[in-house]
């Protein structure tokens, strides 16, 4: 039984496969006409097209596109192999369970019990990990960028003061930081193309909005209002800096003052038994 069982699921995945395949290649023709009718090249993945297709939602605005543009993910396909992925492990995971819980058979339902369960809780890790993940990479490269924003400002204000205009300028401190902090290099330049292609105003609100960070928000919304009002774009991005290292450096402060604070507790309860043990065991023992 155990063997036709297997037999069934390979002849089941075989077919998927094939089912998959032939669904790009009919994507992969459809694109190629479609280039030829109307002059554009769409370089996306088809296989994920179809994955995607059947097994997941193609709405660009979802909290999943935030979290994917926040980790830096700009490929054309990256949405659609994200979900490919994660719903192609499920599904795996599933077929998998089910085949070793049928393989039990009838004469031993508590192992099967116990694998269906193993098979949901995978399902749930399948599922929840690979957004968990890309949540913190998203993280770690905001909070990249937030560290590398006061060094690059201090840049674009000498560019500025030197005469480069703000489009320019967003290009050359995009170069210069390249190594030092790439993060913030990508999204310069991605500012100063869409500058290029819209207007600044478009460019600096994609930037808050692909970030959502407080300090870009705050810059988007100075160097937005101070080009409709007509300031001194230069000292405001120069006081800006300042006050991101000012505030930066009192929230250290902060927490170096809160430090002291929390380890009172864990070590008055580490130390105090040692400390009755010598005080009163003499005395006890006597």
């Amino acid at each position: 039984m155990l063997i036709d069982l297997i037999s069934i699921v390979s002849f089941l995945g075989i077919a998927i496969a094939v089912y998959f395949s032939g669904s790009a290649a009919v994507q992969a023709k459809r694109d190629r006409l479609r280039s030829r009718l109307w002059g554009g090249v769409d370089q996306e993945n088809p296989l994920s097209d179809a994955v995607l297709e059947r097994l997941g939602n193609t709405d660009r605005n979802t909290p999943l596109d935030q979290e994917i543009r926040r980790a830096g993910w700009y490929r054309p396909t990256a949405r659609r192999d994200f979900l490919s992925f994660r719903n192609t492990t499920v599904l795996f995971v599933m077929i998998i369970c089910g085949v070793i819980a049928v393989g039990f058979g009838p004469g031993q339902r508590h192992l099967a019990a116990r694998t269906v369960l193993v098979g949901i809780g995978g399902v749930i890790l399948c599922w929840a990990v690979p957004r968990i993940y890309l949540r913190n990479v998203g993280n770690r490269r905001v909070m990249r960028i937030r560290r590398a924003l006061p060094d690059a400002l201090d840049l674009m204000s000498m560019c500025l003061t030197g005469g480069l205009s703000l489009t320019e300028s967003f290009a050359h401190v995009s170069r210069e930081i390249e190594f030092a902090y790439p993060d913030l290099s990508l999204e310069l330049m991605i500012v100063k193309r869409q500058s290029e292609l819209r207007s600044s105003d478009f460019a600096f609100d994609q930037f808050a909005r692909r970030i959502d960070a407080p300090e870009i928000i705050s810059l988007s919304s100075l160097i937005t209002q101070g080009q409709r009002l007509g300031t001194d774009v230069v000292t405001s991005i120069r006081e800006y800096a300042d006050n991101i290292r000012l505030r930066r450096r009192q929230t250290a402060d902060e927490r170096s003052n809160k430090a002291g604070v929390k380890m009172l507790f864990p070590l008055t309860m580490c130390l105090l038994p040692s400390v009755f043990i010598i005080l009163w065991g003499p005395s006890a023992l006597e």
